[in-house]
């Protein structure tokens, strides 16, 4: 009987403490300033209309898209820091005042493209260095050095797919790995054609 007793006693206290602990939270979210947060955001021109653009408070579940005029609201706390992000353009953060004592704040936020650089890509007329090697090696150099060396002649093009040289370990490697890739890619890929009522209907 004691021991029900203690028990009771315990979850008691521990059920009071986490309501004290809650209404300590509670209170100290109340205290701080809560505005609401709207605005137009736009291109570096100033001209062009942002869509999509993600607005939110890191680390919290505030958060919003802008429509197709490039226009937001959402509610915010005073001391947040708010960002602005966007394929294609530089994030931008923003933080609220800590003092302010307004309840609405509008504001006009101009995001900066960022350029992206790809590396250089380099295309060679040869499928494979087998090709390469082999292109190579049927260029007839001249007897006289100072006759003009010739092109290498164009890569070989088979008739039939059984004259193509075999692959190699590395080739055979590669098509298994490109393979597997377009499985994996087709697992989440969306159909073209759907089947309603065995009906195929196609969108595009």
């Amino acid at each position: 009987m004691k021991k029900l007793a203690g028990r009771v006693l315990f979850l008691t206290a521990l059920c009071w403490m986490q309501f004290f602990a809650a209404e300590a939270q509670s209170r100290l979210v109340t205290d701080k300033q809560i505005l609401q947060l709207s605005g137009r955001v736009v291109a570096g021109d100033s001209l062009t209309e942002l869509e999509g653009v993600a607005v939110y408070v890191p680390g919290t579940t505030r958060g919003t898209h802008t429509r197709k005029s490039g226009y937001f609201s959402m509610p915010v706390v005073a001391g947040d820091t708010v960002v602005f992000a966007a394929l294609g353009f530089e994030k931008l953060y923003m933080t609220i005042p800590a003092n302010i004592k307004e309840s609405s704040l509008t504001l006009n936020i101009i995001l900066e493209e960022r350029l992206n650089t790809l590396p250089t890509v380099d295309v060679m007329p040869w499928a494979t260095e087998y090709d390469l090697k082999q292109a190579v090696l049927r260029t007839k150099l001249p007897a006289d050095p100072s006759e003009q060396i010739p092109v290498i002649p164009p890569p070989v093009v088979y008739k039939s797919i059984t004259d193509m040289p075999a692959m190699d370990a590395d080739a055979n490697f590669r098509y298994g790995q490109q393979q597997q890739q377009g499985q994996r890619e087709a697992r989440f890929r969306v159909p073209d054609i759907l089947k309603v009522f065995s009906i195929p209907i196609k969108y595009y």
